[in-house]
């Protein structure tokens, strides 16, 4: 406590507020540290939950020195108000008492929204829509809420438990969560149109990008955000692991790897890493090899064991041995599963949507990775929250207008 006090009172409480301009999730930050400095914690967490009902995990993982902290009038001269720690504390003081999320939720007012998907634009929707009065029912295909934020992201970063109280306080508030429902097998867009006053898609983009490459296709040839997903459990102890990317995800992997015994080499294709700083220094002190400027340009299976040729930008080509490669390049939608909704995408396969939001379907709305957004915690969430607003702006037909894809 008596940190969060330091951390607290170093705050300028700064007029412009710059730390709030680069929030992505636009979280009033001057207005709730000088809450807490005047004492009144709950009040703070009331204005955190204006724009966000994930503080205790984003205070947690979000990259907040790309962000809040990155833009601290205090870093100009020592360093940045640990804005991240303080979300953190104020989300977590309140998970497990009474409190509800909001003090002003609306009686239901007789209109109906779907959500697929309970990833954190899926719950930050939900949230927002029933504070606003309406009933809402999320449909998830797994067996557990929190999309990208459970499968994605390891229990070493993020405490499950504190993700399921944060989750509990959502659900407080009145929704109904329907496990076990798949968008395109035993769930479908036009029944939902049918039932539903209004539907929003936050069903993410996680399928795996790999290069088109000869070996991509091996057994023992991961992507990582599928790999994840699946919770597939392998025999890491003593063998070599190859992991192909520079960012969050793949360092993450190398950390899951190295936590199990392996030996694990970072292949990245660039000169400088774009996870966290902090994570890559300590991916070094953890002995976990990188190799920068180079390609993986083909595996070859021999029994299945791997030899992953690799060359780097000057040329120089090498094999190494390794018993398992991932691939951390990125992630896309599921084609195949978008294809057959019936809306508007890019040329990724990604869902169009106009500045509402809605979709080429009447009352349809997405948000989140699905509609191409940058890939964050807080960037869905936000996504999710102003879906919420522009849903009721709809169903209330109030200066709403469809702007055609």
């Amino acid at each position: 406590m008596n940190n969060i006090k330091k951390m607290i009172n170093y705050c300028l409480n700064c007029p412009l507020k710059p730390c709030q301009k680069r929030c992505p999730l636009e979280n009033d930050i001057p207005s709730v540290i000088k809450l807490a400095k005047e004492g009144n914690f709950l009040k703070a967490f009331r204005v955190l939950n204006e724009t966000t009902v994930l503080a205790s995990i984003c205070g947690r993982i979000c990259p907040s020195l790309k962000y809040c902290e990155g833009n601290c009038i205090r870093r100009l001269e020592g360093e940045s108000v640990k804005i991240h720690n303080i979300e953190a504390y104020i989300g977590d003081k309140f998970l497990k008492k009474k409190y509800a999320l909001f003090s002003d939720v609306k009686d239901f007012n007789g209109k109906k929204v779907a959500i697929v998907g309970s990833g954190p634009s899926g719950l930050s929707c939900a949230a927002y829509l029933r504070r606003l009065g309406y009933a809402v029912t999320i449909f998830e295909k797994h067996d557990y809420l929190g999309g990208l934020i459970i499968h994605g992201i390891p229990e070493f970063r993020l405490d499950r438990k504190i993700c399921d109280l944060t989750f509990k306080k959502i659900i407080d508030l009145g929704i109904e969560v329907n496990y076990g429902f798949e968008l395109g097998r035993n769930l479908f867009l036009r029944n939902l149109r049918k039932e539903y006053d209004a539907v929003f898609l936050g069903i993410g983009a996680n399928v795996s990008k790999f290069p088109n490459i000869k070996g991509k296709n091996l057994e023992n040839v991961y992507g990582v955000n599928n790999f994840l997903e699946s919770f597939k459990k392998l025999d890491f102890y003593g063998k070599s692991v190859v992991i192909v990317g520079g960012g969050n995800t793949a360092l993450d992997m190398a950390f899951i790897a190295r936590k199990n015994g392996a030996n694990v080499l970072v292949v990245y294709r660039k000169n400088k890493m774009k996870a966290f700083k902090d994570d890559v220094s300590l991916a070094f002190n953890e002995k976990i090899d990188f190799i920068f400027n180079t390609e993986v340009k083909q595996i070859i299976s021999n029994d299945n064991n791997y030899r992953v040729y690799l060359i780097n930008k000057d040329g120089y080509k090498f094999i190494y041995l390794a018993d398992y490669v991932f691939f951390a390049i990125g992630s896309i939608p599921d084609n195949k599963l978008v294809k057959k909704l019936g809306l508007k995408l890019d040329i990724n396969d990604y869902i169009k949507t106009d500045k509402n939001q809605m979709t080429s379907l009447e009352g349809v709305f997405a948000g989140g990775d699905i509609i191409n957004e940058e890939k964050s915690v807080a960037k869905a969430s936000f996504s999710g929250k102003c879906a919420a607003y522009n849903i009721d702006l709809y169903l209330k037909k109030i200066d709403f207008k469809k702007k055609s894809l």
